[in-house]
């Protein structure tokens, strides 16, 4: 295998496993690339004993810092839960470190079954698979993901395989035919059938929005655009980028339940009126948790008014405790609404809006978010 390669290895019994074991040894031993490994102890035990049958000394290895080892409670499953881009994140700063040691990349071979009976929903581990194949070509990196068949659903072995360009079949890594196969590898992973429901329903619910939207502009396609070109070029995956279109489309969509005369009349709202208009993430949530869309658009939706601060609304969230895609979609809403007319203010204007989140870029914007919204601007950004 080579850099750049995202591949996946099936296995139901102990021998198998010890085969794969072998062949990933076999390469990553022989080029000048960190070898990690991610699994269980019982799973390390038929790891020593292959490299024993290689005449290896595991100990010297681990001195040499050619191989880790690192249990998955460590990695996929801190704490008992399993967190897509605690993942990624981990795996980033694994290639990190190998390149700091001085070697060429990292190679990871990353046992995934205990993700799944942890009780993670399979959705989850497919947004990570995708993710990896996003990070795969960014990194010097590796990866092969092994899975145990006789401890998982048919149906599951062929939605994760699908994500891996590379399978290791006879004694090789080749082709996947279920990845060639695959529809719309652009979203990442084989429920883009639900995915595509869900854009379709957002451009439904978009489309009834603007019959009762009072706002001149396309607010809401301004927001999509921008918080789509903020995660470009943030370098997010594909799958988040898919999730924070669809959000920003219908970030709005809880006003439906709005009076018309409450948000298109001039002048400041009423206490009573306010407090409804805090409601309206909440409501979008409720509304967009019933489709399913990906968990990602229904809490960018309900966090989109959210500040680092906990000054947001609804729920006063602070810090870490808000996702990326809410702080993405905040950002964007703000820029978008106060560069237009409304109603309660005169139009501000672009300059105004980025001044205004430069102000208070980390105290009620997130930092980063900000710097990728002034760098897609100076990039030549503007809205419809």
């Amino acid at each position: 295998m080579k850099f750049g390669s995202h591949s996946i290895a099936l296995y139901n019994n102990n021998e198998a496993f010890r085969v794969v074991l072998d062949s990933i040894l076999g390469e990553g031993l022989s080029n000048n690339v960190k070898i990690l490994c991610l699994g269980a102890e019982s799973e390390f035990r038929v790891l020593k004993k292959t490299l024993l049958d290689r005449e290896s000394s595991i100990d010297e290895l681990l001195e040499a810092k050619s191989l880790e080892l690192v249990e998955t409670t460590q990695s996929y499953l801190r704490q008992g839960t399993f967190d897509p881009n605690g993942s990624i994140m981990f795996l980033e700063k694994a290639v990190m470190n190998a390149l700091k040691e001085g070697f060429e990349g990292l190679y990871v071979a990353g046992t995934g079954t205990p993700i799944l009976e942890s009780g993670a929903r399979i959705e989850r581990l497919l947004e990570y698979e995708a993710s990896v194949n996003d990070l795969v070509e960014e990194l010097p990196l590796g990866a092969t993901c092994l899975y145990d068949t006789a401890r998982m659903d048919r149906k599951n072995v062929l939605e994760i395989s699908r994500l891996h360009p590379y399978v290791y079949r006879m004694g090789e890594f080749s082709m996947n035919d279920d990845y060639c196969t695959a529809p719309d590898r652009a979203i990442g992973f084989d429920i883009a059938s639900r995915l595509d429901i869900c854009r379709g329903t957002a451009d439904s619910l978009l489309q009834m929005f603007k019959i009762k939207s009072i706002y001149v502009e396309a607010h809401e396609d301004n927001v999509s655009r921008l918080a789509v070109a903020i995660a470009d070029e943030m370098g997010l995956d594909s799958f988040t980028k898919t999730c924070i279109e669809m959000a920003g489309k219908i970030h709005d969509v809880g006003m439906i339940s709005l009076f018309l005369d409450m948000i298109s009349r001039p002048g400041p709202l009423q206490s009573f009126e306010w407090k409804l208009l805090q409601e309206h993430p909440r409501t979008g949530f409720e509304l967009t948790k019933g489709v399913p869309f990906p968990d990602k658009v229904s809490n960018a939706i309900l966090q989109h008014h959210e500040r680092m601060d906990g000054s947001g609304y609804p729920n006063g969230l602070t810090g870490s405790e808000i996702s990326l895609e809410g702080c993405i979609l905040a950002v964007s809403e703000v820029v978008s609404a106060m560069s237009f007319y409304r109603p309660y203010r005169t139009i501000h204007g672009v300059k105004f809006a980025l001044a205004e989140i430069v102000k208070n870029s980390g105290s009620l914007y997130h930092a980063d978010v900000v710097e990728s919204c002034l760098t897609v601007f100076r990039k030549g950004f503007s809205f419809g």
